[in-house]
């Protein structure tokens, strides 16, 4: 339900929360502006380079990924006037082919970078088979993009296009990258100034100009393009308004319930247009739609070049921004009207074929009969579909080559075997009737046949039991067995009813046949996944769970799994094959770079995707949440031969994998926080132990030292400074005990708060007394505000965090430069910061600083024990406050910040109190 859907006026929560959704990625996601035009030589590229260099002006980091400036003097000069990305050499056939640097990019990471025609089909051997996946890919990585597109390039109006022109365009792209998109530009000029440009040579030159004015730039097809143009981004707007009512409710809400489509399909060609036609209605009703397929049995077992139009249809409908899915069960009819009801449908769309077929829609098996007559709560919309055509040999091509999908020569072997093995029992059914015709009599005659042809259905299915009843009726006759057949009208009817019924059991057995496999199909897919469950929860360890599921998946669905893993210390860095002897025939460095890319960004690649597609395996990443923990690749051919549906399992899969994985992580870590615990533990009683030991010959040998000091009169000065130095190391021996004891008791949970409404001057004083010999004729300056509360802290505590970030300051700062101290609050939190011109923290170990016995060594002098900043941690922690470090920018020092909670002050007495 949307958020217009509401009857009470109020915001719908999970529209609210997919609003919210989109705008985080949308702000993790770099911004697309896209220059939209009718025709090649509108002016999109100049348009685009002239905000580049507007951009340029205002500061913005600009960059020219690539343009084709087709030789235009206007556009090329403005080209020139940016800074270019270098172009990538790809060796293709004897030539070398430059193309758009993807990596360059990335790694340039410019503000904004110029992309020239998005519709573009990159070079062979190239990350991506198409351009708008580049594009995809830098928008991911939060770049900026400005890029140009022609309106023939749409999916959605690739049909139509090539009815107007009478062309077939090659390079298409998604209708979602302009729903998607930011900001959309229509740069629009009329057809005879469109013309006129080309006469002069501006938007191609010499014969390439000619030929294109007596083809594509006719009067008449610039006409119906532009009008196609302004139809799509009248739809563009049309789309950015409902946006703005979505998050403005109050400026104009959509009365009525939300339309949902669902369109079925077949592994018919023909249903290509349908999923375009549905697009078209789906957009003009402002609906959801889905697409699907219903799965038989037989459907399962169809020719490859049909599985591959069913996957050719899904994967346009996902690509239009369509919902898909792959259902299975017996009844095409019911299986649609069961899930339309379940996803609340209000259309279903089905095709309707020319030819014969088209008269026959009332007969009680056609799909459309079955939901006109059945009882639903939705309409049925009936397309026509175009005329069938033959289909160009690149597109069966492109179609197999999508999942790889080959009818091998043993498919077909044990096809035509069962065939033949059919039309065989139906003459061995004859030969027994004619030999035992006699002992049989006509009855037992019409039962062999029966028998004959459910134990053929039973076997090999509905196919083969039609081929041995034809079999078995022609021989009847031609083996002379109708001689002494009653020839009455009742008899001869009798023998029809008779045949009828073979027939109609035999089919019946058939149908029962297949659903039984469709149950052994779903039983066994279930099992498998059974199976791998009970695998990995037995398993322990990451490699324990990699062990189990390259097993498992070997065992029950014959192919061959690796893993690429992140190093455990470094999440971000190169991903190591598991287990390391895989051998595969491309080389490593391809499937490293495969794998990386599936890692990145949480999507498949390799075999059957259009992301390096050249590459024999298939790549998947494994996901738990939003977080991806590998990739799972799985690279045995046998994967080509599988049902397409079995995509959907491995997806499946390697979540599983990634739970298991997740789980068995966060149980390692729960162990080794286990571990530091005890032994932190086991430190805190020692170090305790040994303290308290030490205390006493300590304050022994401090009273010994501070006697014969006052005494020393009759010693000489060499005496008395060795004396001094036996003093002053006794007293920092006894410091840093005090302070061992201290973090033990902070640590061991038995230190309580002794909380007081103190001012933070009166615990400064008392700190800067404590550090007066460290931080001896040290400038201090503080900046407190005027209004800073009173503390509810623990005095005692508090004064220890701030001596020991003083004297930590004074420490690691030169004798003559100062230190500063600043207070500040807002409504929920008290911040005061310590402020040195040291040396600063060196990078990377501004949390780090914060553990016990972690030590930095100034340039001059010596350190600390590394227990007084763990001690301001433990104690402001101990207060529910924050802590933390960050260097200075503009100068050297470091800026020590922490946090208290900010309470309500008592009130204050009253004077005869």
């Amino acid at each position: 339900m949307s958020t217009e859907d509401r009857k009470d006026g109020r915001p719908d929560p999970d529209a609210l929360l997919a609003q919210v959704q989109l705008e985080a990625q949308a702000r993790q996601r770099g911004r697309l502006k896209i220059f939209f035009g009718a025709a090649p030589g509108v002016g999109k590229t100049y348009a685009m380079l002239r905000y580049g260099q507007q951009e340029m002006t205002k500061g913005v980091d600009v960059l020219v990924g690539i343009v084709e400036t087709h030789q235009r003097s206007e556009t090329q000069a403005l080209a020139d006037a940016l800074p270019v990305l270098p172009r990538v050499h790809i060796p293709y056939k004897n030539v070398v082919l430059e193309e758009f640097d993807l990596d360059a990019a990335l790694a340039r990471r410019p503000g904004l970078l110029l992309l020239d025609e998005l519709a573009h089909s990159n070079a062979p051997g190239s990350r991506h088979k198409k351009r708008w996946q580049d594009l995809e890919e830098l928008l991911d990585a939060g770049l900026s993009v400005a890029t140009t597109v022609n309106v023939q390039h749409l999916e959605s109006v690739h049909e139509v296009v090539q009815q107007i022109t009478g062309i077939q365009v090659q390079e298409t792209l998604p209708d979602q990258i302009i729903q998607r998109a930011d900001e959309v530009i229509l740069v629009d000029i009329s057809d005879e100034d469109l013309l006129q440009r080309l006469k002069e040579g501006k938007v191609y030159l010499g014969e390439r100009g000619q030929r294109a004015m007596t083809h594509f730039f006719r009067k008449g097809n610039l006409i119906a393009l532009r009008q196609l143009a302004l139809r799509l981004a009248a739809d563009r707007v049309d789309l950015e308004l409902r946006q703005f009512h979505q998050q403005n409710p109050e400026e104009g809400r959509r009365s009525g319930s939300r339309d949902r489509l669902l369109v079925a399909v077949s592994g018919r060609p023909e249903d290509e247009h349908l999923v375009r036609a549905a697009y078209h209605l789906a957009t003009a009703q402002r609906a959801d739609w889905l697409v699907i397929h219903v799965d038989t049995p037989r459907g399962l077992l169809q020719k490859p070049q049909t599985q591959a139009w069913i996957w050719n249809h899904l994967h346009l409908a996902e690509s239009l921004g369509a919902e898909t899915a792959r259902l299975t069960g017996v009844n095409v009819g019911a299986e649609i009207v069961a899930y339309a009801r379940l996803r609340d449908v209000t259309q279903v769309v089905l095709g309707q074929t020319q030819g014969l077929r088209k008269f026959l829609w009332w007969w009680p098996g056609s799909l459309t009969a079955h939901l006109l007559n059945s009882e639903r709560s939705m309409d049925v919309v009936i397309h026509p579909l175009p005329v069938k055509k033959a289909i160009p040999e690149e597109r069966h091509l492109r179609n197999q080559q999508y999942l790889g999908i080959i009818d091998t020569p043993l498919r077909r072997r044990t096809r035509n075997r069962a065939f033949v093995i059919s039309g065989a029992i139906g003459l061995a059914l004859s030969t027994m009737a004619w030999s035992l015709g006699a002992y049989l009599g006509f009855a037992g005659i019409f039962m062999l046949y029966m028998l004959g042809a459910v134990g053929t259905a039973l076997t090999y299915g509905r196919w083969p039991s039609l081929i041995t009843f034809i079999t078995a009726v022609v021989s009847y006759y031609s083996f002379g067995l109708d001689r002494g057949l009653p020839t009455t009208v009742g008899s001869l009817a009798y023998f029809a009813l008779i045949l009828s019924l073979i027939l109609l059991i035999s089919q019946l057995v058939a149908r029962s046949h297949e659903q039984e496999l469709m149950a052994r199909i779903r039983e066994r897919r279930a099992r498998n996944l059974y199976q791998l469950v009970q695998a990995l929860s037995s398993a322990r360890g990451v490699e324990g769970i990699l062990n189990a599921s390259i097993e498992k998946l070997h065992q029950t669905v014959g192919i061959t799994t690796a893993f690429w893993l992140p190093l455990a210390d470094n999440a971000g860095g190169p991903l190591q094959m598991f287990p390391a002897s895989t051998e595969l025939e491309a080389p490593q460095r391809n499937l490293r770079a495969a794998a990386r890319w599936s890692f990145q960004n949480k999507k498949n690649a390799g075999m059957s995707t259009d992301t390096l597609a050249d590459i024999p395996a298939l790549f998947m990443p494994m996901l738990s949440g939003e977080r991806a923990l590998g990739v799972m690749m799985l690279s045995d051919l046998d994967l080509r031969r599988a049902p397409a549906d079995w995509l959907r399992f491995f997806e499946t899969v390697a979540r599983l994998i990634a739970v298991a994985l997740d789980s068995a992580q966060a149980s390692l870590q729960r162990t080794e926080a286990d571990v530091r615990l005890r032994v932190e533990q086991l430190q805190n009683a020692l170090l305790g132990a040994v303290s308290h030991d030490l205390r006493t010959p300590l304050a022994g040998v401090l009273g010994t030292a501070t006697t014969l000091q006052r005494n020393a009169q009759g010693l000489t000065a060499q005496e008395r400074d060795l004396l001094e130095n036996i003093r002053e190391q006794t007293e920092k021996m006894e410091h840093t005990v005090d302070r061992i004891l201290h973090m033990a008791a902070l640590q061991s949970g038995q230190l309580h708060l002794q909380k007081e409404w103190v001012p933070l001057e009166d615990m400064l004083v008392t700190a800067r007394k404590q550090i007066k010999t460290v931080c001896t004729d040290r400038p201090f300056q503080t900046r407190i505000s005027k209004d800073l509360p009173l503390l509810h802290v623990d005095p005692q505590l508090l004064v220890q965090v701030l001596t020991n970030l003083l004297e930590n300051a004074c420490r690691y700062t030169p004798s003559d430069r100062g230190i500063e101290l600043e207070a500040s609050a807002n409504d929920t939190e008290i911040k005061i910061c310590i402020i040195d011109h040291g040396y600063g923290v060196p990078p990377g170990r501004e949390e780090e600083i914060f553990l016990r016995f972690s030590q930095v060594k100034p340039p001059h002098g010596l350190g600390g024990s590394g227990l007084g900043l763990a001690i301001c941690a433990a104690i402001i922690e101990l207060h529910g406050g924050r802590i933390w470090v960050r260097n200075r920018v503009a100068v050297r020092g470091a800026v020590f910040c922490f946090t208290v909670l900010r309470e309500t002050e008592p009130p204050m007495p009253a004077e005869g109190d």
